[in-house]
């Protein structure tokens, strides 16, 4: 065996430097970088190095030796070759959003001119602040029409209250007058009672009516006695029948007349609040509230035509487009408000990422940006999209993230890294124990004492600092995970030597 010189001491000139190489980290040329990227076909593999020949054609073992009292210093560590799933993952573009669902853009829902704008951009507001005001025709005709309205329905009512007190009075005085009610009992029970002209009519009738019957009860005795003649009955029962006849005539007129009233005062009552309902629908529709309808008052003048503008949630003023005494329409976009607490992520996945989000709904993922080095943030995903771009191929996925701090600026570029999904059982290795020399990976095995046998290998897949070990050696061995670049420098300088 060769005399194997220590590694403490020994420098190494510029010729030998240029063709020291290392990747430990990275999966050898042909194999995917990453787990996300398509698995390699066996025919681009690379294939193990040519190993030195000896005397005999028997293969030379590339071995290095390193005392053990330099491992420390040089960063030797070994770890078994091990047998287990392999997580793929992958990490791509994202960029992050406005949260759509709290996005407003505000257009006015009437024409008019920009009377006072009292927000500028970037300014914090909360749900129901006014931030403008608009001067509008429309507006200030509908709310004179729903004062208007509002000034008649009280007279409606007002006068509908009288008339129905009068035909509940006009029915009572009706019954007492059928029952023969003595005059003074109904003047004394109807005296404070609202009647109208009724009480007049009626009572004159009545009053006129017992009159005559009390004449006829009075002279039909005097008949028999020969005291009056036959013309004085015919001509009292005639009074009688007369006056009798003209009070049912009152009863039944009067009582179909007080009723009538009733019933179209009602009428107007119900035709005056469908009214009112009416202009208030009308203003809710223009975006006032109950509230603020049900404090209009004539007295406010001009302010009657004032539009408020107000903010629909919590949020930041993120475009202003409006300027005092400017004409604006339903048509013109004059603020947007943004509630910033919260993000959206926006990724494109392609398609054979799909099992990588399949069912990920729910999940969370993280993500980090150039912006804010060293930090990672999560999002929740809520969408995975459901069609393929056809362009691009790829499906959309959405996640929200929290952002009270506000570090997260839509428009932001950030790096995504997707939830890992288990994949089949597979030799594996750190991607710290691969190293490479002319573009072929290979690993050093430990044989040993001191000493390390270098292994060509072939790789596959790779899973963040993991790398699957398709060929080359054996579950259990051990390998130096740690400090490979010492033994390959010392491996390179001895072949240097000879």
């Amino acid at each position: 065996m060769r005399n194997h010189r220590p590694l403490q001491g020994r420098l190494f000139g510029p010729a030998f430097a240029a063709i020291v190489v290392t990747v430990a980290g990275a999966c050898s040329p042909g194999v995917p970088p990453a787990a996300d990227a398509p698995e390699p076909h066996p025919a681009h593999a690379v294939a193990p190095a040519e190993p030195r020949l000896a005397a005999g054609g028997e293969p030379a073992a590339e071995t290095v030796e390193l005392p053990r009292e330099s491992w420390p210093a040089a960063g030797i560590t070994i770890e078994p070759a091990t047998v287990g799933p392999l997580e793929e993952s992958a990490t791509l573009t994202g960029r992050i959003t406005l949260n759509e669902d709290r996005l407003a853009h505000i257009f006015p829902l009437v024409e008019g001119r920009v009377d006072t704008v009292l927000v500028g951009l970037g300014d914090e507001v909360t749900k129901g602040q006014v931030m403008a005001i608009i001067q509008s025709r429309e507006v200030g005709q509908a709310r004179l029409e729903l004062v208007h309205d509002r000034l008649a329905l009280r007279f409606a009512r007002r006068k509908d209250q009288w008339h129905q007190a009068v035909k509940d009075n006009t029915e009572s005085l009706i019954e007492m007058i059928r029952s023969e009610t003595p005059v003074e009992e109904i003047e004394e029970q109807l005296a404070d009672r609202p009647l109208g002209e009724h009480r007049d009519k009626l009572m004159t009738a009545y009053i006129e009516a017992a009159a005559a019957k009390k004449n006829l009860d009075r002279v039909r005795p005097l008949r028999a006695e020969g005291i009056v003649g036959s013309r004085h009955i015919y001509e009292a029962e005639a009074a009688w029948d007369s006056s009798r006849a003209t009070l049912q005539s009152l009863l039944e007129q009067l009582g179909q007349d007080a009723r009538q009233a009733a019933v179209m005062s009602s009428q107007t009552v119900q035709e005056l609040e469908t009214r009112v309902a009416t202009d208030e629908t009308a203003l809710e529709i223009l975006g006032f509230s109950r509230d603020d309808i049900a404090k209009i008052d004539a007295a406010a003048g001009e302010a009657l035509a004032h539009c408020p503008i107000e903010a629909p949630f919590d949020g930041t003023v993120i475009s202003k487009d409006v300027a005092l005494l400017e004409h604006v329409g339903p048509t013109n976009q004059i603020l947007s408000i943004a509630d910033l607490r919260t993000v959206w992520l926006s990724a494109d996945i392609y398609e054979e990422q799909l099992p990588l989000v399949a069912g990920a709904a729910g999940q969370e993922v993280t993500f980090s940006s150039d912006a804010w080095p060293g930090q990672t943030f999560t999002a929740k995903i809520f969408y995975t999209g459901d069609i393929v771009e056809q362009e691009s191929r790829t499906v959309a996925m959405r996640a929200i993230a929290d952002n009270a701090d506000r570090r997260l600026k839509p428009g932001m570029f950030v790096r995504v890294r997707l939830p890992g999904v288990a994949r089949a059982t597979v030799l594996q290795l750190p991607r710290s124990a691969i190293q490479e020399h002319e573009g072929r990976p290979f690993v050093f095995v430990h044989t040993g004492g001191d000493a390390f046998q270098r292994r060509d290998v072939v790789l596959g897949r790779c899973s963040g600092d993991v790398v699957e070990v398709r060929e080359g050696i054996s579950a259990g061995e051990p390998v130096a995970t740690g400090g490979g670049f010492a033994l390959k420098s010392r491996l390179l300088a001895e072949l240097l030597e000879e």
